[in-house]
C-alpha cells in the first residue's frame, strides 16, 4: 500500500514537471510580435508639453515639435520579454515573492501582464533587440496626451467616461484588480488620442531621458532628448501603486537606472520616415 502511494506521488510530481515544461515550451515557441497593429502611429507635428498648474518640474508648459514615430499600443508583456530573456539571461527581472511573483514563473502564469522588475538597462536592451528604442520623455507625453493637451489619456477628467475602473488600473481605484498588475489592454475606454492603451496607471514606464527638474526652462522646441547627463532616468504614466491623480500625462518621476521595481515597466518606440503624415498646427 505504501509503495502504491509512493508510486502515485511520483507520477503526480512527474505530471507537474511535464506540465511546467510544456508551458515553458509553449511560451518559448511564441515569437515576439512587435509589428502593426501592436504599434500606433504618431504623426509629426506640435503639441504642448508640461502644465503650468502642476508640480514645479512640469513647468513651464511649452510647445514642442516632434518627428513622426510609432509606439507600442501596449506595454511590453511578460510573454514578449520572456523571448528576449531566453536569449539574454543577464537581463533577468527581479523576483517579488510576496506580491507580483518570481521570474520566470510569473511569465508562465501571467503572460499578458506587463513585465516589471526590469532596470532601464534591461528595457533599453530589449527595445534594441526588437529593432526599436525607448521613447524620449517628449515622445511619451505626446503619445499619451495627443495634440489636444489631455491631462489624462482619455480627457481632462479622471472619470469622464464612467467609473475609474473602466479607464485605468490605479491604487484603490475600484478597477477590478486588487492593487496589483492588470493584463495589458484591460481598459480600452482609457485609450489615448492616438489609441495607445495603459498610458495611465498599471505600470510606470521608462523613457530614454535623464532627469532634470529645470529641463523645461531650457529644452529645445524640436525633438528634445533630455539633458546630456544625469543620475536618474525619467519614468512616466503612474502605476498600480498610485492614486489616479498621479497618473497624468504630464507627471514626471525619476529613478536610478539600475533599480528594478514591481511597478515599473516600459514600451517600445520606432521612428517613422520623414514622409509620414504631419499634423497641422493647432
Amino acid at each position: 500500500m505504501k509503495f502504491c502511494k509512493l508510486l502515485g506521488f511520483c507520477y503526480l510530481i512527474w505530471g507537474c514537471c511535464l506540465l511546467l515544461v510544456g508551458q515553458q515550451n509553449k511560451l518559448a515557441t511564441k515569437s515576439v510580435n512587435l509589428k502593426n497593429p501592436e504599434f500606433v502611429k504618431i504623426p509629426a507635428g506640435w503639441f504642448t508639453m508640461g502644465h503650468d498648474q502642476r508640480a514645479p518640474d512640469q513647468k513651464p508648459s511649452h510647445r514642442v515639435y516632434l518627428e513622426a514615430f510609432e509606439i507600442g499600443r501596449f506595454e511590453v508583456t511578460n510573454q514578449e520579454y520572456y523571448q528576449f530573456w531566453q536569449a539574454n539571461k543577464s537581463h533577468t527581472p527581479q523576483d517579488f515573492p510576496h506580491n507580483i511573483g518570481n521570474w520566470p514563473e510569473r511569465a508562465l502564469e501571467y503572460p499578458n501582464q506587463p513585465v516589471v522588475g526590469v532596470s532601464w538597462v534591461d528595457a533599453e536592451s530589449f527595445a534594441n533587440w526588437v529593432g526599436g528604442r525607448l521613447p524620449t520623455e517628449a515622445e511619451w507625453e505626446k503619445a499619451a496626451a495627443g495634440p489636444v493637451d489631455r491631462l489624462w489619456p482619455w480627457g481632462n477628467n479622471p472619470t469622464t467616461k464612467g467609473p475609474i475602473f473602466a479607464l485605468a488600473n490605479s491604487w484603490n481605484g475600484n478597477d477590478q484588480y486588487d492593487n496589483g498588475l492588470a493584463p495589458v489592454g484591460s481598459y480600452p475606454q482609457g485609450k489615448s488620442y492616438y489609441g495607445a492603451l495603459d498610458m495611465a496607471g498599471n505600470v510606470w514606464e521608462w523613457t530614454s531621458d535623464w532627469y532634470s527638474e529645470i529641463y523645461y526652462a531650457y529644452s529645445p522646441t524640436h525633438n528634445p532628448t533630455g539633458p546630456k547627463k544625469g543620475s536618474w532616468r525619467v519614468i512616466r504614466g503612474g502605476g498600480w501603486i498610485d492614486n489616479i491623480n498621479r497618473c497624468t500625462t504630464t507627471m514626471r518621476l525619476h529613478l536610478y537606472p539600475k533599480l528594478k521595481l514591481s511597478f515599473v515597466g516600459f514600451r517600445v518606440l520606432r521612428p517613422l520616415s520623414p514622409n509620414s503624415t504631419t499634423e497641422t498646427e493647432k
